[in-house]
């Protein structure tokens, strides 16, 4: 779907829907386009930068027909802090507590999108299939949240279920990290966030910078890891974090969320999250009750290495379950900022997904 270029004019709107049991989680919404019937987009955050990081698709979609809807996970400002029981999972629990832990951050989003379907009459998809409804977008660790929320539909209570499996028209995986999705890494990858030559107090900073960064790599085409640059950015583009002002970069970012459960997660939950991600994109029962559910991961083809290692990834998951599960694709010219940088191409490639 091609979205004509517009003028982008309106401020998002803060808030937060409390999920009961002392819960909020915060998001950014600027409400309903103008048309009765569109499709709404629910966007999960990454790690250290949060839902401002969003602004421009958000102001972006109601003159291109959609409402885009950034939702805070927990820990990042706005919505409720871990409790000392959920943060003794992520530090010290057990398998099935960390299994757990996932089940309910997943039930907590899907929770949220319930609610929020029926405190704004979400429009429900339209009987040929071609609006209405509803998308779940996971960008970078956010993948981990996403797929968490999918690979748990069915413990979720009957009228959750129900709601997602009539709303639920994709999802999407915006360059997760291999480790967002519990797959293994490459040897030769590389972040300042796991170089222990960095001092620590500059590691998770110096990732939210060099993560905007723009790379220069060999021949995709070969899905060979070699090709990849996984140190030294290309002088060619402006990263993305030196065309954000100190206070929008200050709104977008949490340092220490990054530094805590999220670091936690990273480390100590690879055979939960992969759980998670083949149950979300390859369990027969999960996307049988999701009949409407479309799946794209996509990546640039100038950002960051794990984004393509990960593709690359998905793709051989894809095949080697028999294949169309998911479709995979590689954007030229965007870096892991896109709905910064260019956030009318962002909403195209988000688009794609429900043709």
């Amino acid at each position: 779907m091609s979205v004509p270029e517009v003028v982008v004019s309106q401020e998002h709107i803060s808030s937060s829907l409390s999920l009961g049991n002392g819960v909020e989680l915060g998001y950014l919404d600027i409400g309903a386009p103008e048309q009765q019937v569109y499709t709404t987009i629910f966007a999960i955050h990454g790690m250290g930068y949060h839902s401002p990081v969003f602004q421009k698709v958000i102001a972006l979609s109601p003159a291109v027909g959609i409402r885009f809807v950034a939702v805070t996970r927990r820990d990042y400002n706005g919505s409720t802090p871990y409790t000392a029981h959920e943060l003794n999972a992520l530090r010290n629990g057990s398998d099935s507590d960390k299994q757990a832990f996932l089940r309910a951050r997943g039930l907590e989003i899907a929770t949220f999108i319930e609610r929020f379907i029926q405190e704004n009459s979400l429009p429900a998809p339209t009987s040929d299939g071609k609006t209405g409804g509803i998308g779940i977008l996971g960008w970078s660790l956010g993948a981990s949240f996403a797929v968490a929320l999918v690979a748990n539909l069915l413990t979720y209570p009957t009228p959750t279920q129900k709601t997602l499996g009539q709303y639920l028209r994709a999802l999407l995986l915006q360059e997760p990290p291999s480790i967002a999705l519990g797959l293994p890494l490459p040897s030769q990858s590389w972040s300042p966030q796991i170089d222990t030559s960095i001092p620590a107090r500059y590691r998770q900073t110096g990732s939210v910078q060099w993560i905007t960064s723009y790379f220069e790599h060999g021949d995709l085409s070969t899905r060979d890891p070699n090709v990849l640059e996984y140190v030294l950015p290309t002088v060619k583009r402006v990263p993305s974090v030196f065309t954000m002002r100190q206070d929008q970069l200050g709104e977008m970012t949490n340092i220490d969320a990054a530094n805590g459960g999220d670091t936690l997660i990273v480390v100590s939950f690879p055979p939960q999250l992969r759980a998670c991600y083949k149950d979300a994109l390859y369990n027969k029962d999960i996307r049988a009750a999701l009949p409407r559910m479309n799946v794209l991961a996509f990546s640039g083809d100038a950002t960051a290495n794990f984004g393509i290692v990960a593709l690359w990834s998905v793709q051989d998951d894809d095949a080697a379950a028999g294949g169309g599960w998911v479709e995979t694709k590689i954007v030229p010219g965007i870096n892991h900022f896109v709905h910064w940088d260019a956030p009318q191409l962002a909403v195209e490639t988000y688009l794609s997904v429900f043709d």
